[in-house]
């Protein structure tokens, strides 16, 4: 089963992070349009792609209060705005392809297994059991991680946070 994640920019001129889980191999790269992500998850087919962005347009929601202590950010923030709206368009298009998506906190997921650094590659060592394709950016380091807390989801191991899954605490 493969397990896919998405460090998604709000604008495509700037990069995206990609990343499937598969097995214990991990495939990374930066994306920047809107087809190119499409294409990627279409090819790799993975069975839930966890998209690090907000997945909704509501600016009241508790998961944002609840995750400020990892480093959440509020809806009512333009480009966060501008950041769920390319999300949810991104989510319908992916879903089209059979492929669940749901709402990732990187962040918040490395802070709670305990692996959080700066700068964020130091984080890889986290993943030394797997065989990982060159990660040649911080986008692409929170994919990853977006991509494992896709898996813990599959395993059980996660809660929800008003529609925000991250780990068990």
């Amino acid at each position: 089963m493969k397990f896919g994640g998405l460090d998604l920019a709000a604008r495509e001129k700037n990069p995206s992070g990609v990343a499937i889980i598969d097995s214990r191999k991990i495939l990374v790269t930066t994306l920047y349009s809107d087809m190119e992500i499409i294409d990627f998850f279409e090819r790799e087919n993975p069975s839930i792609v966890g998209i690090d962005a907000p997945l909704t347009l509501r600016e009241d929601r508790y998961a944002d209060k609840y995750l400020r202590k990892y480093g959440a950010m509020s809806l009512k923030l333009p480009g966060i705005k501008e950041l769920a709206s390319r999300a949810l368009k991104l989510k319908e298009k992916i879903e089209e392809k059979r492929i669940k998506v749901i709402e990732v906190f990187p962040t918040a997921t490395a802070k709670i297994l305990g692996f959080y650094r700066k700068p964020k590659k130091l984080m890889l060592s986290y993943f030394k059991n797997y065989h990982i394709s060159d990660v040649r950016n911080e986008h692409e380091m929170d994919a990853i991680i977006a991509a494992y807390t896709v898996y813990l989801y599959h395993k059980g191991l996660t809660l929800s946070i008003d529609g925000v899954i991250i780990p068990k605490e």
